[in-house]
C-alpha cells in the first residue's frame, strides 16, 4: 500500500478548504500532503507504516481520498496492471464467520478496500476474481466464503501476521 498513490476527492478538497468534517490533525496532515502524484511511502509525514495504513484506509473509507494507481521502480505512476487470471479457490480449512449481523452496502465496500489492499500488496492479485464478484450486492455467505478464501491464501503465502491485521480491521468494520 506504500507504493500507491492517492489524490483528493471533490471532498477531500472540499475538507482541506473548509474544515467541515473536524478531521483529527494528524488525518488533516496526511489529507493535506496528498496530491495525486506523490507515493505514500514518499509522504514527509512521519508515521508508523501500520499507523499510514490505517489513516489511508480511514481517509479512503471515508471518501476523501482515491487510489490514482501504483508506482513503477522509476517511479512514474502506472494504471493499474491487468488482472492475471484467476488463481483457483483454496479449500477453506476452517470457515470465517462473519457473526450473525446484517451486513449493510457500505461495510461491504469497506470490507472490499482492505481485501483489495491485501490482493495488491500481498497476493500479488490473486484475488481479482473475488473482488468483482463483491462489487455488486453481496450476502453475507458469499463475503464469508471470499474472507475465508482470502485469509487461507493469506496463511499459504506465509503472511499470516498480516492477514491478523486485516481480519482485525474487517471485524471492526462489522461492529461499526
Amino acid at each position: 500500500m506504500l507504493d500507491v498513490v492517492f489524490r483528493k476527492t471533490d471532498l477531500g478538497t472540499e475538507e482541506v478548504r473548509g474544515r467541515s468534517h473536524a478531521l483529527s490533525p494528524k488525518l488533516r496532515q496526511l489529507l493535506i500532503m496528498i496530491d495525486g502524484k506523490t507515493p505514500v511511502n514518499q509522504l514527509a509525514l512521519q508515521l508508523p507504516e501500520k499507523e499510514m495504513v490505517h489513516r489511508l484506509m480511514e481517509l479512503e473509507w471515508d471518501g476523501f481520498i482515491e487510489r490514482v494507481g501504483g508506482v513503477s521502480a522509476g517511479g512514474a505512476v502506472s494504471s493499474p496492471k491487468p488482472a492475471p487470471a484467476p488463481a483457483p479457490a483454496a479449500s477453506p480449512s476452517a470457515p470465517v464467520s462473519l457473526g450473525g449481523v446484517t451486513i449493510s452496502a457500505g461495510q461491504v465496500a469497506r470490507i472490499r478496500n482492505i481485501l483489495y489492499m491485501s490482493n495488491q500488496n500481498q497476493l500479488s492479485g490473486a484475488l481479482d476474481d473475488l473482488l468483482k464478484q463483491l462489487d455488486g450486492p453481496v450476502d453475507k455467505s458469499v463475503l464469508e466464503a471470499g474472507v475465508t478464501r482470502w485469509l487461507n491464501l493469506m496463511r499459504e503465502r506465509g503472511h499470516e501476521a498480516t492477514a491478523q491485521t486485516y481480519l482485525a480491521q474487517i471485524r471492526a468494520v462489522l461492529k461499526g
